[in-house]
């Protein structure tokens, strides 16, 4: 299911960090009305060995905007959309009556009027969809050093290593949901990513390297809903990795 929200800034204008999902994030953790099912979100989730998945993801905001470098801050005068994604029921019920129930939300110390909320149930009928990223797409692999420090090397689309941890990733998401892994495998190619495409940006501290753009993806319709619901690739739970069907092939 995908939650769109209109918002319009209360007192003219919204003045927000340049990376500011952490706020949206905790903004999403704050509407959650039963607080058992947010910290088992926030703090278990849904496990495959050793990871963790929340199976939620959120777009960044869209509306007019002027990015002001040298104060690193990004301020917005009119109205803003926003989107969640998810496969969570009990998620999508809460978010929806938190934000129906709100005349106001704040993320920060800004405050933001809910002008509207539009619910859809997101399917996807083909073996084979091109995408437009809605929040970057982040592919990564941790290790750790001869020293003992550990390390992340992020990936981009036209690595050769992308496409297969973007598949590893979706597999071990699924399994971690319906306890059983895919029976079809998934593919991606880039269609159109270029270096203006790339963004590097932080969460809470921490530098995050990702990509917009649009690629082809191609599996059975069951698993491309799935990505569509969850996300694709790595840290959706913290605005990365949502996507929108262009159109189906």
């Amino acid at each position: 299911m995908r939650l769109t929200v209109a918002m319009k800034p209360k007192y003219h204008d919204i003045l927000l960090p340049l990376h500011y999902q952490y706020l949206l994030q905790g903004l999403l953790y704050q509407s959650l009305k039963d607080k058992t099912f947010a910290t088992f979100l926030h703090e278990i989730g849904f496990q495959k060995g050793k990871r963790s998945y929340k199976l939620f993801t959120f777009s960044r905001l869209f509306g007019q905007h002027k990015i002001q470098l040298n104060s690193k801050t990004i301020l917005f005068d009119d109205e803003i959309s926003w989107h969640i994604s998810t496969i969570l029921p009990e998620l999508t019920q809460q978010l929806g009556e938190y934000f129906l129930l709100q005349n106001e939300v704040h993320l920060g110390d800004q405050c933001l009027e809910i002008q509207s909320i539009q619910l859809t149930d997101d399917e996807v009928a083909s073996s084979e969809v091109e995408i437009e990223m809605l929040s970057p797409l982040t592919v990564y692999s941790t290790y750790e050093t001869v020293d003992g420090k550990r390390k992340t090397q992020f990936f981009d689309p036209y690595d050769e290593v992308f496409p297969h941890l973007i598949e590893v990733n979706f597999r071990n998401k699924y399994e971690a949901y319906y306890g059983e892994p895919p029976k079809e495998r998934l593919l991606i190619e880039p269609l159109h990513v270029t270096q203006k495409h790339k963004v590097v940006t932080t969460f809470k501290n921490y530098y995050i390297t990702a990509w917009l753009g649009k690629f082809r993806l191609q599996s059975s319709p069951k698993n491309l809903t799935f990505l569509l619901q969850t996300g694709i690739g790595g840290k959706n739970s913290q605005g990365f990795g949502m996507f929108r069907v262009v159109q189906e092939l």
